[in-house]
């Protein structure tokens, strides 16, 4: 049987260790950012890229009839959370991109290292067996 092999390449030790150090200086530039437990994302109302608009009419609304805004919403707040969440847009879409090319290619070096290894074995008891070889027990 022949086996694909749709990548074939390495990364360094040097490589490695750089990523790493860029992802640790990402990390370090970030050091307000939040970490929820699962528990408390479900409980969160969910905002998204589509669902912007929505905030941004609503403080346009907000400017234009200040009158009519409950005292405890500080809208300023609310135009710095935007702001973020705009901000971690920007960084969080390609790093999605990255991770997802991380992910296939470690799915794909996986399937293609585990996919012959199980054809090697099965190869090896078969020998084994036919020959009598002690590894047969092993192998079986």
């Amino acid at each position: 049987m022949d086996y694909a092999n749709k990548i074939s390449t390495t990364i360094s030790k040097k490589d490695i260790k750089e990523i790493q150090d860029a992802i640790n200086f990402i990390d370090d530039k970030l050091p307000d950012l939040d970490t929820l437990t699962r528990e408390e994302r479900a409980a969160l109302p969910k905002m998204e890229k589509n669902t912007i608009n929505f905030v941004m009419e609503s403080l346009d609304e907000a400017e234009k009839y200040p009158e009519l805004i409950p005292y405890n919403i500080n809208i300023d707040e609310i135009r710095k959370d935007v702001e973020l969440i705009n901000s971690i847009f920007k960084i969080l879409d390609p790093l999605q991109k990255l991770t997802k090319k991380l992910e296939d290619s470690a799915l794909l070096a996986g399937s293609e290292a585990y996919l012959p290894s199980i054809g090697i074995h099965n190869a090896m008891k078969a020998e084994a067996i036919r020959r009598k070889h002690p590894r047969s027990k092993v192998l079986a």
